[in-house]
């Protein structure tokens, strides 16, 4: 019966609610629907008390690994620069001097309002909520991974999914290997900062 709750749980949260808001069903604001989704997974994890609430923060996690990180982070920066300057050369940096407020708002209120709910949500909730259906190897990386890049269907546009699944795998390892909401939430700041600054936010951005 567990069993069952929980794939039902899942279902609504990671196909239901991305598919009835990609087919217009659901119109409520985008960022109502991700608070509302966050408040009730921080509520199911705060109320659960097999869940470590260190790993909310652990700011060893953090110490441990920043290095790996940030190595990692400029490494896939200069290629994301490459490739988007050989592809898109006209769009490079277009935001940023378009809508220089528009992208110094994003780039204060993002990490806040966006990047701590999806990394409670697709991280901490889906490693700790179905740990039991799918266990705490490769195919938990691999379910936060798809899970993330599927609700970015909301986007229309396919380089938004391929994107986010690249990205999600990435930070679904870096949550296990640091067991830090923190670290994870601080590494996806600094990928999204830099591509709206780069301009790759034309893919995630609703004007």
């Amino acid at each position: 019966m567990k069993n069952i709750v929980l794939i039902l749980d899942f279902c609504v949260l990671f196909l239901a609610l991305p598919l009835l808001v990609f087919f217009e069903i659901l119109q409520l604001p985008k960022l109502l629907i991700l608070l509302l989704c966050t408040m009730y997974c921080m509520y199911v994890l705060w109320k659960d008390p097999e869940f470590e609430r260190k790993m909310l923060w652990n700011f060893d996690g953090l110490k441990n690994h920043y290095k790996q990180i940030l190595i990692r982070a400029a490494f896939a920066m200069v290629f994301m620069s490459i490739i988007f300057a050989l592809f898109e050369p006209e769009e490079l940096f277009v935001f940023i001097i378009d809508k220089p407020l528009t992208w110094l708002l994003i780039i204060i209120l993002y990490p806040l309002l966006s990047v701590l709910p999806q990394e409670l949500i697709y991280r901490a909730y889906i490693f700790h909520r179905y740990r039991f259906l799918f266990g705490s190897g490769r195919l938990q990386v691999h379910l936060s991974a798809l899970a993330f890049a599927f609700v970015h269907i909301i986007y229309f546009n396919y380089p938004a999914v391929f994107l986010t699944y690249g990205a999600g795998y990435l930070f679904a390892r870096t949550y296990k290997e640091t067991k830090s909401l923190l670290a994870v939430s601080l590494e996806h700041a600094v990928y999204g900062c830099f591509i709206f600054t780069i301009g790759l936010g034309k893919y995630f951005y609703i004007s």
